[in-house]
């Protein structure tokens, strides 16, 4: 559904459905819009009870998530608007509906790590969104990345807990946020801003690999961890190499020593080839060969276009079968809709194979007698035929032309003249017993 800015409408053109979630800022809620039937998401505080710092909170989502461009792996903005329901009056935050819920959802273990790749490239890619805006997400945690696409892929949600770097106050920082995905500098009120998204970014992975935060909830004893020692959470072993290297650079004690969101972009983690396969319906590929296959031509391929690419493959792969090997280089290869290409293939391979023919025949002819007229006329005839044969297959195919194929052209012809030279040699064998016979 595509909703644009609602602003100061009643509920008159919506219905509030059962309420799906609950927090410090206010409920929220599905809604159906009465004019085309859409389900969205209604995030709402009650004007009558609310506390000032959630009113404060919903109005600063609101103004954020309207100063956000629309971005693929952050839930879209749709609206706001002021409602009157029975007595009560309602300030609401319209927002996209995902029903498959949070990754926290079910015990909130992800098993797979190729499926952990690609949800925390989605949020690396959400908070750099943000951070480029000027905005610090402020609670990042499993409870706030909602799924979607039938679970492979993930999108950051409830900005109620973010602030614009440039209102924030340089002297004592108010925390902002969960305290166990808090960074160390937040829990000594010292500082909160991009790094600090990062180092709850690394909380948050190892909260998706094991169902639970990354530190245990100890009361005031966990905020002394985080805060004032040098501990760092535990990274599960079963995470690979280059996971567990992901999470250290999000879990830098130091935050001048933390990975920014462009630098873990480019982490081997994220940068995995198969990680990029979810966002295409086709695989790339894996060698050369694949290519003859590719739907990257704007015009469809005609049949017989498809045979040349068939026996391009095939020799490709018989050269590969044979002790020089193929050449995979590039200009080992042969433009295969050029007239100049198909020339120079069929100088290429034409005369080696004729000349060879020929010189077989001389050097045959030599060593034998000369047969008789109608002899010679069939002999002639039968070259003749066959060197009009090799043309034809020559003109027909007119691209990459194996010399597989032409060898086993050499050899028939060399099987029928051996056997015509059989033959005649027989008859002449023939003649002279004949003639020795007489008396």
């Amino acid at each position: 559904m595509e909703k644009q800015s609602i602003k100061n409408t009643s509920s008159s053109s919506w219905i509030r459905g059962s309420c799906i979630g609950r927090g410090c800022f206010g409920t929220v809620s599905k809604a159906v819009s009465k004019i085309d039937g859409g389900v969205f998401a209604v995030k709402s505080i009650d004007l009558a009870t609310c506390l000032p710092h959630q009113a404060e909170s919903l109005e600063s989502e609101i103004g954020i998530l309207r100063s956000l461009k629309s971005y693929p792996h952050i839930v879209r903005f749709l609206g706001d608007d002021v409602s009157r329901e029975g007595t009560t009056s309602f300030r609401n935050l319209h927002l996209e509906y995902l029903p498959e819920g949070d990754v926290a959802n079910g015990g909130g273990v992800v098993t797979e790590e190729t499926l952990l790749r690609r949800y925390v490239w989605c949020l690396v890619s959400a908070l750099r969104h943000v951070h480029a805006n000027g905005i610090v997400h402020c609670d990042v945690k499993s409870k706030n990345v909602l799924v979607f696409n039938g679970g492979s892929s993930v999108k950051l949600a409830d900005f109620g807990s973010a602030i614009e770097l440039e209102k924030q106050e340089t002297a004592v920082v108010a925390p902002r946020g969960s305290p166990l995905w808090m960074a160390p500098e937040v829990i000594r009120r010292e500082y909160q801003g991009p790094e600090s998204d990062v180092w709850s970014l690394g909380c948050t992975v190892i909260e998706m690999l094991t169902g639970k935060p990354a530190w245990e909830d100890q009361g005031f004893d966990s905020l002394s961890r985080i805060g004032f020692s040098n501990e760092l959470p535990f990274i599960p072993a079963r995470l690979s190499e280059l996971g567990r290297d992901f999470v250290s650079k999000c879990l830098k004690r130091d935050r001048s020593q933390r990975w920014s969101c462009d630098q873990l972009l480019q982490h081997p983690f994220l940068c995995q080839e198969d990680h990029y396969s979810f966002f295409f319906t086709e695989s790339s590929p894996r060698c050369v060969l694949d290519w003859d296959n590719s739907d990257f031509e704007e015009e469809e391929e005609s049949d017989v276009s498809r045979i040349e690419s068939t026996v391009s493959t095939m020799a490709r792969m018989s050269k590969l079968a044979t002790a020089g090997g193929a050449n995979w280089e590039s200009n080992g290869w042969i433009e295969v809709r050029s007239d100049d290409a198909s020339e120079e293939l069929e100088e290429k391979w034409e005369y080696p194979v004729l000349a060879r023919a020929e010189s077989e025949l001389s050097t045959s002819s030599e060593a034998t007698v000369a047969s008789s007229g109608n002899d010679e006329s069939t002999s002639v005839m039968t070259c003749e035929l066959l060197v009009m044969l090799l043309l034809l297959v020559l003109v027909v195919e007119n691209i990459q032309i194996y010399a597989t194929f032409y060898t086993s052209i050499v050899i028939i012809i060399r099987i029928l003249y051996c056997d015509y030279l059989h033959r005649h040699n027989k008859k002449k064998f023939a003649k002279i017993c004949l003639f020795y016979s007489q008396p």
